[in-house]
């Protein structure tokens, strides 16, 4: 058969897009963030995914299942809880995410005995008798993706203890970022070839060659500011990147050289500019765990930082209270003032990385069942087993780890920027033996990041005054804000009409540099 030109190149064209497809190269999986906002010691966002289905030869929405709303952050499988869980909590955020009973007839196929119990301490959780389970799990992520027989857990008991002493329901389950190996083995008996491997679902994205490495990287974002999360497995997201970034081999500790207080930009709304050693036990080792709401601290360090705040500490509710009528409270929640944490150094570097975590993101909101009312908290929580920085601090701080290599990232995010993406959306891979990741460097990029959102505290000092927010968002160019962006512009426009009129030469060549306007052309 004889193809006219045309034809011909229409067939190729075809053919080259199905080998593009077929042999596409991996990348990140990008999971969705949820709109929702959940308490009562936040606000904090979620992701969703859908829970169940044991049928890979019929479409997931054709089988009994679950969507639910759930913390990213643990390891092993992901967990979640039966509407059996909550009926002794009806008054509190018990399943505020969503809870989740499995269908009968799928557990009916399943044979793992095993349950345990599942408690963080930080976060006042304790849950009895998780059961195990070996189902389905869904991401409609940047593509739709199903792991059968992933490794999931369910139960029937569970609560969570506020540092008061008051019990409400467990609100959310979480997603797990992975573990040290591949699946989560459960042996049913002494015969190896009995045993089940329950898949951990960003194993299995890069087992089945969707993703470049056994990988994550996470930012939470911040529900205040409706500044959605980030999540990535296989990859992670330069735009939520300020480096440099440091790096520790740890999958749950990193060492805390430091806590001070600073300001950003402008003048401080404080009586100094800027406080170290704040850290009452000196270096020590912290755990970075989204899965816990608070700044965990030893008690002494949490004075030390609540004595230069406006605020007190409620010894009937155990929480510390921002006293929202003194006027230095605003100036403080709304100033480019920040809490700092200081870490190693970044492989190759001498300077320490410290993550600033402004007080706007501290100032988070206690309800029911906590309190009978809405009050603004300092989420400063006294807790002598270990540093633990929570949710609190991870809402300006990115997260990741490459499994496979067995190296943790932790790095200053951006603030929400003009669009509320940080620095943009710019999805990155992790491969398999990276050990270093990068993300964007450069003087004022974090202010820049929260230009808009903070308000300037003008020098008292010299009556100098500081720029303030009054000017609109924009876009930056080269480090240049929206005005300065604008005279920019018609800097270039003058220049370019110099060059048409032949004048740019001219005034070059009288400059001893002839040959600038010859590259420009």
């Amino acid at each position: 058969m004889n193809l006219s030109p045309v034809a011909a190149c229409l067939c190729y064209y075809v053919l080259s897009l199905m080998v593009s497809f077929a042999f596409a190269a991996p990348s990140s999986f990008v999971v969705p963030w949820g709109t929702a906002k959940f308490g009562p010691d936040g606000p904090w966002q979620a992701v969703k995914v859908t829970l169940g289905g044991n049928d890979s030869t019929i479409g997931i929405k054709a089988q009994n299942v679950t969507e639910v709303s759930v913390y990213p952050g643990g390891v092993w499988s992901t967990k979640s809880f039966t509407k059996a869980a909550c009926k002794e909590y009806p008054n509190s955020l018990c399943g505020a995410g969503g809870t989740w009973d499995p269908d009968p007839d799928q557990l009916a196929l399943q044979r793992i005995g095993f349950t345990e119990d599942w408690i963080i301490d930080e976060a006042g959780l304790n849950v009895s008798d998780i059961r195990y389970i070996a189902l389905g799990l869904t991401i409609q992520g940047s593509t739709t993706k199903t792991v059968w027989n992933a490794s999931l857990s369910t139960c029937d008991i569970g609560h969570i203890t506020y540092p008061n002493g008051i019990q409400g329901g467990v609100p959310l389950g979480s997603l797990s970022l992975g573990a040290s190996e591949e699946y989560q083995t459960f042996s049913l008996n002494d015969r190896p070839s009995d045993n089940i491997n329950a898949a951990l679902f960003p194993a299995q994205l890069h087992k089945e060659g969707d993703t470049p490495s056994y990988s994550y990287g996470l930012h939470i974002g911040s529900a205040s500011f409706d500044y959605p999360g980030s999540l990535a497995f296989g990859g992670y997201n330069k735009g939520r990147v300020i480096g440099p970034v440091t790096s520790f081999r740890n999958e749950t500790a990193v060492d805390l050289l430091d806590i001070g207080i600073g300001v950003e930009y402008g003048a401080s709304p404080f009586a100094f500019d800027a406080k170290e050693e704040l850290l009452s036990t000196g270096t020590t080792k912290a755990l970075p765990n989204p899965l816990a709401p608070y700044l965990s601290l030893p008690g002494t360090t949490c004075e030390n930082i609540a004595k230069l705040l406006p605020v007190t500490y409620d010894v009937s509710l155990r929480y510390y209270l921002w006293n929202t009528h003194d006027p230095l409270y605003t100036k403080i929640v709304s100033s480019p003032a920040y809490l700092s944490f200081s870490f190693p150094p970044s492989p190759g570097h001498t300077d320490n990385v410290v993550i600033k975590v402004p007080f706007a993101l501290l100032n988070l909101t206690l309800e029911h069942p906590i309190t009978d009312s809405p009050k603004q908290y300092f989420p400063c929580v006294p807790y002598e087993r270990g540093i633990v920085l929570g949710r609190a601090f991870l809402q300006a701080a990115f997260l990741g780890r490459n499994w496979i290599e067995g190296t943790s990232w932790l790095a200053q995010a951006p603030g929400p920027g003009p669009a509320r993406e940080g620095l943009g959306e710019q999805y990155t891979n992790i491969e398999e033996n990276d050990a270093i990741i990068e993300g964007f460097e450069g003087e004022g990029l974090f202010n820049q990041s929260w230009a808009g959102h903070w308000s300037i505290v003008a020098s008292q000092k010299n009556n100098e005054t500081k720029p303030d927010d009054t000017k609109p968002e924009g876009r930056t160019l080269n480090g240049c804000e929206s005005w300065d962006w604008c005279w920019c512009c018609c800097w270039c426009c003058c220049f370019v009409w110099l060059v048409r009129m032949g004048l740019a030469e001219r005034i070059c060549a009288l400059q001893g540099h002839p040959a600038a306007v010859r590259d420009i052309r």
